[in-house]
C-alpha cells in the first residue's frame, strides 16, 4: 500500500539511518512512472541544527556529483514541514550483501570484486577532486565508505552512495571531540586516533572492503572505539594465503591501501584506480557491466519487478533546485 507524499507514492523502506529514512518511492511524470530512492530528514532532527546543516550538505553536494558511479540527485524540497532529497534508484544489491553471501559460502569471483573496487576508486576520484560552481575545491570526504554504501545493480552498474556525513567545504559542522563518523569495522586508524581525516581515510576504507570480498572474512569485527584502534596496526595476512583463488601480485595493491601510516598508503583514489585498472588488463580479469549482472543475478536471483518502471536517468528535472529558498524557514527555525 502507497503512502502519498507530495506528487510520490512511498513504498516500502529501503534504509534506516541516523538522520533520515529512505523509502522506495513512484513519480509520474508526463505519463511515466519513475522509481525513486525517497530520503526523508526526521521530523525531530529537523530541530537540530546539525543534522539540519548536514541535510542541506547533502542536498548541496547532490547538485554537483554527476558521475556514472555515483547516485544522482534529482530533486530536493519540503513537503508539510518533512524535508526530501530524492535520489536515483538503483535496484540490486549492496555490497553488504555480497559480502553476507561470501561468509556463508564463498568469496565472489576475483573479477567481480575487482570491478567493483575499481569503479568505487573511479567515483572517489571523481569526488575527491570536486569543484564548485566557482571552481572552489570543495574538499570532499566521504568518510562513510562501507559494504552497505555500495550498490550493485541489476543492470551491473555500481554506484557509490550517502554522502549524508561527507566532509567538505560545504558541510560547515563540526565533529564533536570523541565523535567518529563512518562505521568501526570501517574507519581508517588515523582517523581514530586523532580526529582528522584526509582522501587517503577513504582510500583506507575501501580497502577493508577489497580484503573482505576477496577472502570471504571479516577484517576488523569490533564493536568499541578502544578494540578498533587496538586492531588497526596488527600484521595482516595477504589475501592470497587465505583464498588461494587469488593471484599473489594482486596483494600488495591491497595491503597498500590498508598501510595503518596514510604517507604508506596509495596517495589519491587516482593512483588507485590506476593500479587496480592495469592489474585488472594485465592479468586478463577485464569484464563488463553484462558480466557483474549476470553473476548478480545467478546468485540473488533475477529481477522480479514489475512492472518495469523508466530509468530515472531519463528525468529532465535534475537538481535545478534553489537550496537557499527549499532550506530558509528551516535554518532560521534552528539557528533562531
Amino acid at each position: 500500500m502507497a503512502v502519498l507524499f507530495g506528487p510520490y507514492r512511498v513504498f516500502e523502506a529501503l534504509g534506516i539511518g541516523g538522520m533520515a529514512t529512505v523509502n522506495r518511492a513512484e513519480i509520474t511524470i508526463d505519463g511515466a512512472v519513475y522509481e525513486i530512492a525517497l530520503k526523508c530528514l526526521d521530523a525531530e532532527l529537523a530541530r537540530d541544527k546539525i543534522f539540519v546543516r548536514r541535510f542541506i550538505a547533502e542536498a548541496r553536494l547532490g547538485q554537483l556529483l554527476k558521475h556514472p558511479n555515483i547516485a544522482r540527485t534529482h530533486e530536493i524540497g519540503n513537503v508539510e514541514s518533512t524535508h526530501f532529497i530524492a535520489f536515483e534508484y538503483i535496484p540490486g544489491v549492496t555490497v553488504l550483501q555480497i559480502f553476507d553471501a561470501a561468509l556463508e559460502s564463498r568469496p565472489p569471483p576475483v573479477y567481480i570484486t575487482l570491478r567493483i573496487i575499481a569503479h568505487i576508486a573511479r567515483a572517489l576520484a571523481y569526488a575527491h577532486d570536486l569543484v564548485d560552481e566557482q571552481g572552489r575545491h570543495v574538499e570532499l570526504i566521504h568518510r562513510d565508505i562501507a559494504p552497505s554504501n555500495i550498490l550493485v545493480a541489476d543492470n551491473g552498474a555500481v554506484k557509490l552512495i550517502d554522502f549524508g556525513v561527507a566532509k567538505s567545504t560545504l558541510a560547515h559542522v563540526n565533529t564533536a571531540v570523541g565523535e567518529v563518523i563512518g562505521k568501526l569495522g570501517y574507519v581508517a586508524p588515523e582517523y581514530l586516533r586523532t580526529g582528522k581525516v584526509d582522501v587517503r581515510a577513504d582510500i583506507y576504507s575501501l580497502g577493508v572492503i577489497a580484503y573482505e570480498l576477496l577472502t570471504g572474512k571479516r577484517l576488523f569485527a569490533v564493536e568499541t572505539l578502544e578494540d578498533a584502534e587496538a586492531v588497526r596496526y596488527v600484521e595482516l595476512q595477504p589475501p592470497s594465503t587465505l583464498n588461494e583463488q587469488l593471484p599473489s601480485d594482486l596483494d600488495p595493491i591491497i595491503l597498500k591501501m590498508l598501510a595503518p601510516d596514510p604517507a604508506k598508503r596509495w596517495q589519491t583514489a587516482t593512483e588507485l584506480q590506476t593500479e587496480i585498472e592495469e592489474f585488472i588488463d594485465i592479468s586478463g580479469l577485464a569484464i563488463h557491466e553484462s558480466d557483474i549482472a549476470s553473476w548478480v543475478n545467478q546468485v540473488f536471483g533475477a529481477p522480479t519487478r514489475v512492472p518495469q518502471r523508466a530509468k530515472t536517468s531519463d528525468i529532465v528535472m535534475d537538481v535545478e533546485f534553489d537550496i537557499e529558498s527549499v532550506f530558509k524557514r528551516v535554518r532560521a527555525r534552528t539557528e533562531s
